[in-house]
């Protein structure tokens, strides 16, 4: 059995989880190669150089024609890019992209030796049209947000905040996403959170497919916890201050909230608080509270560090899936304030993993963390890692993919 994972690129919250899949996938025995951008890596887990993702640079005669399609473009991935860059600029969103890809994957050397293949965040990656209509290959597509059954937008408030702007638009990039994805004949969907799974059943893309639920898992030996008095002395943070995590790829990120924690803290008084914050971009001030900005951080060790020297992580997103840096805090014994949405809300378990704002809002995020902070007692660090042991190890991630590839392989069969 050879699974080949597809990603648009190995790093971001979506590739990370679906490098982690195939090293978890790898450690139990199964042939997994892993296909991106800027990473290749073959059935026998090894990195390889990939010529197939090169540029390659035109010959003369290719650029006359290529000159003339700048100017008078006439195929159909040409015209939706004209049209997507002529509307973008009245836009804003977090994320968008075309369901179009100049790759030709499916003549993928790796594609056409892979018994399944599994799709992740393929965005700008595959041409849902030529590859689904080519690739005959069973299909496994993990969600990692609502992109697939939504039309340009990754995320539903990106589309909601547009829908004036681009209404007609989106909704033919979906049904152009519909048309293909309904040709695939053997596929399944996973979802690392119920939410996202539910609302992907209802959004009638999938008509057919079989769905599971699967949630991500993490290396449970580098997400581990560290002596938080050793570290917070050598970051010259006090013993007893009550320091609260804030992690985002930027920090600006509107989606993440760091705007809704600063306003939230404002609300505390007499709490020694120290903010440590994860990210790119500069640090607003909070009031007088202490901020110590981590910066960019790629390296386990130093985020499982940073988790470790925190009292709890603060995840005040507007929209989530199930985020990596849940399983990561949890691995560290760190307990989460955040507001019930998506797959956060599955997870937060009052007096056992951490606690959830009433709605969303600033004074009630802030109400959430007084809440925490006047009951922190009563949670154990030992008590979370067991949790994350129990729902997010590798071991129990790859046996749960390799009962659902079996089933695949077994229903490609029969058909």
């Amino acid at each position: 059995m050879k699974i080949l994972h597809i990603t648009s690129s190995s790093q971001g919250g979506a590739g990370i989880a679906a490098l982690r899949l195939h090293e978890a996938l790898c450690q139990n025995g199964v042939s997994s190669g892993f296909l991106s951008s800027n990473l290749t890596i073959d059935f026998n887990n090894e990195a390889i150089a990939d010529s197939f993702f090169q540029y390659k640079k035109p010959t003369f005669l290719k650029k006359l024609p290529l000159k003339f399609q700048k100017h008078f473009p006439f195929t159909r991935f040409q015209k939706t890019v004209q049209r997507f860059n002529s509307i973008n600029e009245k836009m804003e969103f977090e994320m968008a992209t075309l369901p179009f890809s100049t790759y030709q994957l499916h003549k993928h050397p790796l594609v056409e030796e892979a018994d399944i293949i599994n799709l992740h965040w393929i965005g700008g990656m595959v041409d849902y049209s030529s590859f689904f209509a080519q690739c005959q290959k069973p299909i496994v597509w993990t969600l990692h947000d609502m992109n697939p059954f939504q039309g340009l937008f990754h995320y539903k408030n990106d589309e909601l905040q547009n829908s004036k702007i681009v209404a007609n638009f989106d909704l033919e990039m979906k049904q152009v996403k519909r048309r293909a994805i309904q040709s695939i004949k053997n596929g399944t969907i996973v979802s690392p959170s119920k939410w996202l799974l539910n609302v992907a059943i209802k959004s009638d893309v999938f008509t057919g497919f079989n769905q599971e639920y699967i949630p991500n898992a993490i290396d449970l030996k580098l997400f581990k916890k560290y002596d938080k008095k050793v570290l917070r002395k050598g970051s010259g943070i006090e013993s007893d201050a009550f320091v609260v995590l804030f992690v985002s790829d930027l920090l600006k990120n509107y989606r993440k909230g760091f705007d809704l924690l600063r306003e939230a803290l404002l609300y505390l008084n007499n709490i020694n608080i120290t903010i440590l914050t994860i990210g790119k971009g500069e640090v607003p001030r909070v009031g007088d509270l202490r901020i110590i900005p981590m910066g960019e951080i790629f390296s386990p060790i130093e985020m499982a560090e940073c988790y470790s020297m925190a009292d709890v992580f603060v995840l005040p997103s507007r929209e989530d899936n199930l985020p990596n840096v849940i399983l990561e805090s949890f691995g560290c014994g760190t307990p989460i304030v955040g507001f019930a949405i998506g797959g956060i809300t599955e997870h937060i378990i009052e007096n056992v993993t951490g606690v959830l704002a009433e709605d969303m809002t600033a004074q009630s995020l802030g109400n959430a963390i007084e809440k925490f902070y006047q009951t922190k007692n009563n949670y154990k660090d030992l008590a979370i890692i067991k949790y994350a042991e129990e729902n997010f190890s590798l071991k129990r991630q790859a046996d749960s993919y390799i009962s659902m590839y079996d089933k695949v392989l077994i229903k490609n069969k029969l058909e």
